[in-house]
């Protein structure tokens, strides 16, 4: 079987589809064996999913922003603040309201979720000094093109621009973005840090990633086969969501110790109750009310 990971085998991400492959091997006694494609090499996300849908792959993960294309209701899961912490975000993917969303994954665009991987917390990077809520009006961040996202931040001032993800280093060095928001792990990686000395800490959400399997290949499996690939998919999402909490916690160490990013703490309260009045009409326009009640309500 083939998996496809658009980042490098060393994170939290690549271990655990490792640990798939190991542990699928292991339940099938070495029946179905898993090669793992690191680095985008077959593309990125948008084409990972498309290849899973296709069945030219066979495992691979996703993100929200691609499969809201074919299940909306997963947008559910990034909406800021919807989660309290780490534990009531274990309990939302591992529980009803994730089984709802699988489902329609399932039935729209024939991907079997496995499970979810995340646990990480996004903050708020900026090249200017941030000791308030008014310090991020007119300030120029980088988003992905989501209406849940762009409202949200739009409702304390920040002005949301369009950028590839490739292209945020040299954004900030120019001055065309003043920041961006992002999970410590990947401000290192990525080494935004050189570029933007304020971490704010907005705590606005927790990282959430569908692990995906094709809708084809499970099908063309035994039952046996297909018990096996869901008991490792389960497993390997325990174990990289797991690894991710902590290392995150290392991570935003890392970026105050060794690089001197300040870490910036803010009236988060006043900032989740503007976020969340402007998101009302968002939400109910894209029909998430009844999931984000139910997430709420855990």
């Amino acid at each position: 079987m083939v998996a496809a990971n658009v980042g490098p085998a060393d994170t939290a991400q690549g271990q655990a589809m490792k640990k798939f492959g190991e542990r699928l091997e292991e339940l099938t006694q070495g029946e179905l064996t898993v090669q793992v494609f690191y680095d985008g090499q077959l593309g990125g996300l948008n084409e990972t999913f498309e290849q899973l849908k296709g069945g030219q792959i066979d495992i691979g993960v996703g993100v929200p922003g691609v499969l809201a294309e074919y299940a909306p209701q997963i947008q559910a899961l990034v909406v800021p603040f919807v989660f309290r912490d780490f534990e009531h975000w274990k309990r939302t993917v591992n529980g009803p309201v994730a089984d709802k969303i699988n489902a329609i994954v399932k039935d729209k665009a024939d991907i079997q979720v496995l499970g979810y991987f995340g646990g990480s917390v996004r903050n708020l990077v900026t090249r200017t000094e941030v000791s308030s809520l008014d310090d991020l009006k007119g300030l120029r961040i980088r988003l992905h093109p989501s209406e849940i996202l762009t409202t949200a931040w739009s409702s304390v001032g920040i002005q949301p621009t369009v950028m590839a993800y490739g292209e945020i280093y040299n954004g900030l060095q120019l001055g065309v973005v003043d920041g961006l928001e992002n999970e410590p792990e990947w401000i290192l990686r990525m080494k935004f840090y050189e570029q933007a000395k304020t971490y704010v800490l907005t705590e606005h959400e927790i990282v959430t990633r569908p692990f995906l399997f094709s809708g084809k290949t499970f099908a063309s499996l035994s039952s046996a086969h297909q018990a096996a690939v869901l008991q490792a998919g389960k497993e390997a999402a325990e174990f990289e969501y797991e690894l991710e909490h902590r290392l995150d916690a290392a991570s935003r160490l890392e970026l105050a110790n060794e690089h001197g990013m300040k870490l910036v703490e803010v009236d988060k309260g006043n900032f989740q109750s503007f976020v969340q009045k402007a998101l009302v009409p968002v939400i109910k326009n894209q029909g998430l009310e009844e999931l984000v009640g139910d997430i709420l309500s855990q």
